[in-house]
């Protein structure tokens, strides 16, 4: 291989660098089954393609025969014969072979945007199980350093060892729930990492985009496509259901007086032979293919009508899961801010001696349920602009 050969070789094999959810989108794609098949697909179109042109189903087939005696040949014949296409067939195959082209194509796109729609869930999924992680291990750091604190009153006879006891049930209980989040993650990055490798130190949310047409989407292209190739299909079958004529021609030398010692051999006679085979019956399984490829190509139209009407609905419930992710945000952080002014009321209470110990803790347990609700809401959020641009059809 030449320099420039193995260095485009070496930038097609080196790994897509994972920064953006797109990136993350592209590296699943790759790795798919329907990119790996796409070139198949491309050359079933085109052998496909190839097989509509001309006037014969197939190739013709070249036929010799002789006739021969210990003295010499008396007749040879050579011939060509073909089944013969009815009009319009070929073009028939040629409109399945164009059809075939642009389902493999859409297909394609609707397999990317499938793929996009399980990287977006593992993406968001990790985000939240990362966001409770953060959120646990402070909490666990918080109820450990007021531990700390009370052990040290209780030292000091300041304080009573009930407070203590509390404060230490708080830290396990804060250390139970960072274990069950740290498990959650683990299975977050397993997910993520079957799809598309290892995942990225930071995973930044994409833009919202535009409502755009149902009809625009890839999963209703490709839909839409598949019921044209099935349509083109069922009337290139139905052709071969007819009874094909078979048209042969060729050439005949024969000659006489060949094995009889006293008549000269004749010098050989040319003829030309054309001939038409005409079958007795139908091909009775050519005939079921084509009844067969009728009701496919029925079944692929109403997929079509379906995927349209599913889109509609997947559209509108993305949609009302946005508005409700952003009022769930709006919620959280307004819950979460006067829980945090309600602990900080409270552990002045402590200070002046009007309040009690267990107050204080339970107003912070209730801070910390808050910040775990707000992390996740805020996850919720962009991932429900992930589901809105996935049923909008757009790629990240």
């Amino acid at each position: 291989m030449s320099a420039p050969t193995m260095a485009d070789a070496q930038e097609a094999a080196a790994p897509i660098a994972v920064r953006t959810l797109r990136d993350a989108v592209e590296v699943a794609v790759a790795q798919s089954s329907e990119a790996a098949g796409l070139p198949a697909l491309r050359a079933q179109a085109e052998a496909l393609r190839r097989s509509g042109r001309g006037p014969f189903v197939g190739p013709p087939v070249l036929s010799v025969d002789l006739l021969t005696r210990s003295q010499g040949i008396i007749e040879e014949e050579t011939s060509v014969s073909a089944g013969i296409r009815w009009p319009g067939e070929g073009k028939a195959i040629r409109s399945y072979a164009g059809r075939a082209g642009d389902a493999a194509q859409s297909g394609i796109e609707a397999a990317r945007l499938r793929i996009a729609g399980e990287v977006r869930e593992a993406w968001w999924s990790l985000a939240a199980a990362r966001a409770a992680v953060a959120v646990d291990r402070d909490q666990v750091g918080i109820a450990a350093t007021t531990a700390s604190q009370v052990a040290r009153l209780v030292g000091a006879g300041e304080q009573a060892r009930r407070d203590l006891l509390l404060a230490q049930a708080e830290t396990s209980a804060a250390e139970s729930r960072l274990s069950q989040a740290e498990a959650d993650l683990a299975r977050a990055e397993a997910a993520y990492a079957a799809l598309a490798g290892p995942p990225p130190e930071n995973l930044p949310p994409e833009v919202q985009a535009q409502a755009t047409d149902p009809e625009d989407s890839p999963a209703l292209r490709a839909a839409l496509d598949r019921a044209a190739l099935a349509d083109a299909r069922a009337t290139s079958l139905s052709y071969g259901a007819r009874v094909r004529l078979e048209g042969s021609i060729g050439v005949r030398r024969e000659r006489g007086g060949v094995g009889d010692p006293n008549v000269p051999a004749e010098p050989f006679r040319n003829a030309l032979l054309v001939g038409i085979k005409l079958p007795l019956g139908r091909n009775q399984t050519a005939v079921a293919d084509a009844a067969g490829a009728r009701s496919d190509a029925l079944g692929a139209g109403a997929e079509a009508n379906r995927t349209r009407i599913r889109l509609v609905a997947e559209r509108r419930a993305a949609q009302a899961r946005l508005d409700a992710a952003v009022r769930s945000l709006e919620q959280a952080q307004t819950r979460r801010d006067a829980l945090a002014e309600a602990l900080s009321l409270t552990e002045r209470g402590r200070a002046e001696g009007e309040i009690g110990f267990i107050e204080v803790l339970r107003a912070r347990q209730a801070l910390s349920e808050a910040e775990r609700d707000l992390a996740a809401a805020k996850v919720a959020r962009f991932s429900a602009i992930s589901s809105f641009n996935q049923a909008m059809g757009v790629l990240p």
